[in-house]
């Protein structure tokens, strides 16, 4: 994966951390509409809605990282991505950057996410003396939140 080119990834934050996506997953980012779907139960998919002419699940990255939801906010993005079959959107509390990562590999993660809620969402992290990126596994969490990918 880092043999010999810079990977990409998409930086967004939750709770002012920074998390990075492989931008190979990112297929638009786009502002969070005011009319946002909220379910009727408490779970990371906040509902359906149509985003480039598909239907689509919502989830709250907040929520996956054990957060409680965020007031509305004019920074929040949604990330419309695809990982295996499945499109979806995430909404995040911003999108900062597209990062490269040079050929060296990401320091492996200890499988813990920094939110509140115990997961293994991360591949590895970005590290320099002034930041660290937690690379996020997209599959990861939407298998762990019942979808099948």
């Amino acid at each position: 994966m880092f043999r010999d080119h810079a990977e990409q990834y998409v930086v967004f934050k939750i709770e002012g951390e920074e998390y990075g996506l492989p931008i190979q997953h990112v297929l638009q980012i786009v502002n969070v509409p005011d009319n946002v779907p909220v379910s009727d139960y408490y779970s990371a998919i906040r509902g359906m809605m149509k985003i480039r002419g598909k239907i689509m699940p919502v989830f709250d990255v907040r929520f996956s990282l054990g957060f409680e939801e965020a007031t509305p906010d004019p920074k929040q993005r949604m990330l419309v991505v695809e990982s295996g079959r499945l499109t979806t959107a995430l909404i995040v509390d911003e999108v900062t950057e597209v990062l490269q990562v040079g050929a060296q590999p990401p320091q492996i993660a200890d499988g813990k996410s920094r939110g509140k809620r115990p997961g293994s969402f991360f591949t590895g992290m970005y590290k320099t003396p002034e930041r660290i990126v937690m690379l996020f596994d997209l599959q990861e969490m939407l298998e762990e939140e019942g979808l099948d990918v």
